[in-house]
């Protein structure tokens, strides 16, 4: 899987911006792309090698609140992504993947180090780093 973000994706992205040439390179490899942007404009969902795409904000606000906290609202956003692509994996009548061992609320433990180590690189990435206590 490929993360990639950018402030707003719409009609403009395949015309030169960085997320169209990483899902551009991505596909070369045979890998999934998920955009993650401030704003979802129209055309956002037809994005060349991108296949799913999600804004990162979590509610309405204004654009110098979102542009404060846009390193907190990718950090959060990615994990929230994270734990849906974990999620989807885990459903009942996936052939891809050897049934889980114990209750299906629980992920291995493989799976939630791989959720903290993405998020832990995306923090890194974009400087912000939350409490232990809310991790």
């Amino acid at each position: 899987l490929v993360l990639t973000a950018e402030g707003a994706l719409d009609r403009q992205t395949p015309r030169g911006k960085v997320p169209a040439e990483v899902a551009r390179r991505a596909k070369l490899h045979g890998r999934p792309v998920l955009a993650l942007a401030g704003t979802l404009g129209e055309g956002a969902h037809d994005v060349p090698g991108v296949d799913a795409c999600h804004g990162i904000l979590p509610a309405p606000m204004a654009l110098a609140d979102a542009l404060l906290r846009a390193s907190e609202l990718l950090t959060d956003a990615t994990e929230r992504a994270l734990r849906m692509i974990l999620l989807g994996s885990r459903l009942p009548g996936r052939t891809d993947r050897a049934v889980l061992a114990g209750p299906p609320a629980q992920a291995p433990a493989a799976e939630v180090a791989s959720v903290a180590e993405a998020v832990s690189a995306a923090e890194a990435v974009s400087g912000t780093q939350r409490p232990s206590s809310v991790r």
